[in-house]
């Protein structure tokens, strides 16, 4: 049985149905908030930044949330296998001893960041001729702003409520913020009438920001004083974009998104995934091509499920039990990159994709 889904969105279907899918048909590439179920797609990632946008003539758009913006960071760099890999394992090395804290988080965090993201590895992604990095925060209102634990549980609470209503009943929480490189297009903003403002990035606020965009609210802080930012509380994207939609955030007419995802759906915002019945609709994704783990590969993994940030507390008393799954799920994962590029060499894609 094949390790991956491949779904697309009906102008995407056409496309391959017609075509295939090559480097070239590549606009943009999305990465989804997801914390350690992004190790189940490490490998797909790896084979799609290493190999087959490889090829690509022109720059490609990328955008992310959370462990998406960490991810597509390691993917714009010179040598995206290479910094995958040290995300990966930074990652999973993960080490907290006791109770875990917000000052740890943020400690283990900064340690992930220091595993891939040198100063030289910044220098490329900020100047690359192959990508234009791009990736999302919040900047947050009342009590969400505040250092107050309690006040910002208050907030999410408040948020959960708001979210049966509807993201535009949450604008007096948060903002979107797209921290954007210097050679990242211009059409890429808020497109779905929430409000959206655009960002530099810069050799100096680089780490701030994409620190800003995977700190979870009552988890870690949030990060202020961002350099050539407006002052404000920063969060974590995923709040607004959880599996960022590629029509909210841009206006791609000229190719294809290519949407790594450890789901076969998307659920827009983090509030979203209370709601069982909320996922994102094929007439959003419509150029977009989703590529998943099928159903019996993440059934082969240990404990038939894909890892999550849960699994701390889950073997809190057997850390080397979680390092020893997630290193499996990193390991296995490889075979969804290899089935992917077998699938665009052959052509066999056109027979495997399916409508979304």
């Amino acid at each position: 049985m094949s390790a991956i889904k491949i779904l697309a969105g009906h102008k995407a279907y056409r496309h391959i149905q017609q075509n295939g899918l090559s480097a070239n048909d590549i606009a943009a590439v999305f990465g989804a908030s997801g914390a350690a179920k992004w190790l189940t797609i490490y490998g797909l990632d790896r084979a799609v930044f290493d190999r087959f946008l490889a090829t690509a003539s022109h720059p490609i758009d990328l955008f992310g949330t959370s462990v998406g913006a960490f991810k597509l960071a390691a993917c714009a760099q010179d040598n995206p296998g290479d910094a995958l890999l040290a995300l990966a394992n930074a990652y999973i090395g993960q080490d907290y001893v006791g109770k875990e804290t917000s000052e740890q988080v943020v400690i283990e965090t900064k340690k992930i960041l220091d595993a891939f993201l040198s100063p030289q590895a910044v220098s490329e992604i900020l100047t690359s001729s192959r990508f234009n990095y791009q990736c999302g925060a919040v900047l947050t209102q009342a009590n969400l702003a505040s250092p107050s634990l309690t006040r910002q549980k208050l907030a999410m609470v408040k948020g959960f409520g708001q979210s049966l209503l509807g993201k535009q009943w949450q604008q007096n929480l948060f903002e979107r913020v797209i921290f954007h490189a210097p050679q990242a297009a211009h059409s890429f903003d808020g497109y779905d009438g929430y409000p959206t403002q655009r960002l530099p990035l810069s050799t100096t606020n680089f780490r701030q920001a994409i620190l800003s965009s995977g700190s979870i609210p009552v988890v870690m802080p949030g990060v202020d004083a961002i350099t050539d930012a407006p002052a404000g509380m920063y969060r974590d994207g995923g709040l607004l974009d959880y599996h960022a939609v590629p029509s909210n955030v841009s206006k791609i007419d000229h190719g294809l998104v290519l949407y790594p995802h450890f789901y076969s759906y998307l659920k827009e915002g983090w509030f979203d995934k209370f709601w069982p019945w909320r996922r994102v609709s094929a007439a959003q994704l419509d150029n977009t091509v989703l590529i998943a783990p099928s159903e019996s590969f993440v059934a082969s993994l240990p404990g038939g499920r894909i890892p999550e940030r849960q699994d701390f507390y889950r073997f809190r008393h057997d850390d080397n039990e979680r390092v020893r799954r997630w290193t499996q799920v990193r390991d296995q994962s490889l075979v969804l990159g290899e089935e992917f590029l077998a699938a665009v060499q052959t052509g066999d894609i056109a027979r495997l994709v399916q409508p979304i």
